[in-house]
């Protein structure tokens, strides 16, 4: 889907297309728009025209008609004001927004949804930007024993799959430390991977988690007291 969708610069109109020359925003705002037959191109080929509105030099096209150019279902849940496109993978929680069971080693290392040092900075890896995600930072010069890190859930068996990308944040890009990430269902190893080095693209990977009570995610840098590296995971998602 991320492939499919990459390079697409229009912008998406949830709901009903409008079809007046006027239409009024949130805040009573009168606004002018322009309506225009454009041709949804995708690949070089020509899918579809469909009357579309350009406001302030964007281009808004309703995002069902966007979906079925690129091929991919598309549903719209007003209730969460969740617009989806492709094939759902079922419900889901952020892994950042699960209260976790616990934290070994130092625990200000480990920030939620975005870094609290320097506070507020997304997640980052290789320009890519995460709304959610978890970040562990290793090893700072200053401190010694700080190049591992773990976070500890208590699942009860209530989900299938983690998903979710892999990565080193932007912020330590050129940092000559490698990272480290281990995934742990009720002790048994689910999945690893080391040598990761900053600049690399993001991994996506989904981890089977059926059945599992205790999740363990590992956060560890190469080499203890060398160079600070910070390690991503971006948009985890358990999936029951």
């Amino acid at each position: 889907m991320k492939d499919k969708v990459k390079g697409l610069v229009i912008g998406v109109l949830i709901g009903s297309l409008l079809t007046g020359a006027t239409a009024f925003a949130g805040t009573n705002t009168k606004i002018s728009v322009v309506m225009e037959n454009v041709k949804m191109m995708f690949n070089g080929v020509h899918k579809s025209t469909t009357q579309s509105i350009v406001y302030n030099g964007n281009l808004y096209v309703p995002a069902k008609t966007a979906a079925q150019t690129m091929g991919e279902s598309f549903t719209y849940d007003g209730k969460s004001k969740t617009a989806s496109f492709g094939t759902k993978s079922g419900t889901f929680k952020y892994l950042d927004e699960v209260s976790y069971a616990r934290i070994d080693g130092i625990v200000s290392r480990v920030s939620f949804k975005n870094w609290e040092s320097p506070a507020g900075l997304k997640f980052t890896i290789a320009g890519q930007k995460y709304l959610h995600g978890i970040g562990a930072i290793l090893d700072q010069s200053w401190s010694s024993g700080d190049h591992k890190v773990s976070v500890d859930y208590n699942l009860n068996g209530g989900y299938k799959k983690l998903t979710t990308d892999i990565g080193i944040d932007d912020y330590t890009r050129n940092s000559v430390n490698t990272g480290s990430i281990v995934i742990k269902g009720d002790g048994a190893e689910l999945f690893r991977k080391d040598d990761m080095k900053g600049g690399d693209i993001p991994e996506n990977i989904t981890v089977d988690v059926i059945g599992v009570l205790k999740l363990q995610i590992i956060f560890e840098s190469a080499r203890d007291n060398t160079e600070h590296i910070d390690v991503v995971l971006g948009d985890a998602k358990l999936i029951k």
